[in-house]
């Protein structure tokens, strides 16, 4: 049981620790990333620049200790938001602020 406690405890510490401590600068240059594939893209249609932004990200990220999960966690939770801002008139400089994903 003492085992299994302990082992239960190291899990958490060491998922604390997988996802690096500039976390905010890695999400802010993903979400730049995004903003520049729209602003790139001559259809804006979604699922392309969510391909484009995933095929990049991962290119870029490869080396850190998990980037290419996070690329993937990016695409599937933060892209969409990201497209509706620049959709709805936020100006491509205020959507990675307004969201909060750059400072």
């Amino acid at each position: 049981m003492k085992t299994l406690l302990v082992l239960a405890v190291l899990v958490a510490v060491a998922s604390g620790l997988a996802i690096p401590e500039n976390r905010s600068a890695l999400s802010c240059q993903m979400c730049e990333l995004v903003v520049k594939k729209y602003e790139g893209s001559a259809d804006k249609d979604a699922n392309v620049i969510k391909k484009d932004f995933d095929a990049e990200c991962k290119k870029l990220f490869h080396t850190i200790p998990f980037g290419t999960r996070e690329c993937d966690h990016y695409v599937n939770s933060k892209v969409d938001p990201i497209i509706h801002e620049l959709e709805g008139g936020t100006a491509p400089k205020d959507v990675c602020t307004k969201l909060n994903e750059c400072p």
